[in-house]
């Protein structure tokens, strides 16, 4: 069993009579990264404020490491990197400065580590150009440079792919997945990128108004629903005839689009498009399609309504 990182028992923050977290019960273990979702407003940020001492719970307790004191809870912080919201930045600084200012600041007496991050988050070209001429990507690339100073055994991180171009994604993907897998970091990330936190996280805790409402692993995602090969085609009506008639398929379903639905294992792929093509259809699209992290989001809370 895996070291527990962080944990939550029944946390609650109210700001006068309004709820922004509501009795919260999560684990974080090491090595995981774990995937924190909801829409905004729904408490994210609040929790990941209260990890760093930014604010306190009204009621319920939480640990770091094993310590729950506060005086412990506080040299435990020391172990963790933060990157909550936009990061604290000298904007008359270059890059190199801001991290000298942080080094300092975390009492890192190694310099060599600040080539070390820069080349991490592939900022190592950027030379003397100030923080105010960067763009936004660049800022969040930064702010993780910062969170990984310390070398951090927790990260994190809200919305750290913000303002990041596909390549910058990817980046920040790698590193967080080699952080997880070959040093053990524990990482709580939220984004509402879902289709890139399906590709990183281990597990995905799901929160909504302020509620923690579920938690499942990656597989168990996977397991929630069949994947389904789609047809898109302007000749719904004869597609349908052919698979219920001649393919005896009975499992079909249509979209509100048009596109034609069924399970992937009720057919061979191979097969379908082989009859398909026989009879001359017109297809505009074939796919496969796996269970969605969105869409499994939006069905839990409701369809968002």
């Amino acid at each position: 069993m895996s070291t527990t990182i962080f944990e939550a028992n029944g946390l609650c923050k109210k700001y006068g009579s309004a709820h922004a977290l509501q009795d919260i019960h999560m684990t974080i273990r090491q090595g995981e990264i774990y995937g924190f979702i909801g829409e905004n407003g729904a408490g994210k940020t609040t929790l990941m404020r209260i990890i760093g001492g930014l604010v306190h719970p009204s009621s319920g307790q939480f640990s770091l490491f094993g310590q729950s004191g506060a005086r412990q809870v506080n040299q435990a912080r020391r172990r963790v990197g933060f990157l909550i919201e936009m990061p604290s930045l000298y904007s008359h600084l270059d890059a190199e400065e801001n991290l000298g200012f942080y080094c300092r600041m975390y009492g890192i007496k190694q310099r060599s580590r600040i080539g070390e991050v820069l080349q991490a988050v592939s900022l190592s070209d950027t030379g003397r150009k100030r923080v105010s001429g960067y763009s936004l990507g660049m800022r969040q690339r930064l702010g993780l440079a910062i969170a990984l100073l310390n070398r951090p055994e927790f990260l994190v991180l809200d919305e750290p792919i913000n303002g990041l171009d596909p390549t910058g994604i990817m980046e920040v993907r790698q590193i967080l997945e080699q952080l997880a897998q070959e040093q053990g970091v524990a990482i709580l990330i939220s984004s509402h990128i879902l289709s890139e936190l399906q590709l990183l996280a281990s597990r995905f805790g799901f929160i909504h108004r302020g509620r923690f409402i579920q938690e499942i692993s990656a597989s168990e995602l996977m397991a929630s629903a069949k994947s389904k090969i789609c047809i898109q085609t302007g000749s719904k009506d004869t597609v349908l005839q052919i698979l219920r008639e001649q393919l005896s398929l009975a499992d079909i379903a249509v979209t509100e689009s048009g596109e034609i639905t069924l399970p992937s294992d009720s057919i061979d792929m191979e097969q379908l498009m082989s009859v398909l093509l026989e009879h001359r259809v017109r297809l505009e699209g074939v796919h496969l399609s796996a269970p969605n992290l969105e869409h499994y989001y939006m069905k839990l809370i409701g369809g968002g309504k």
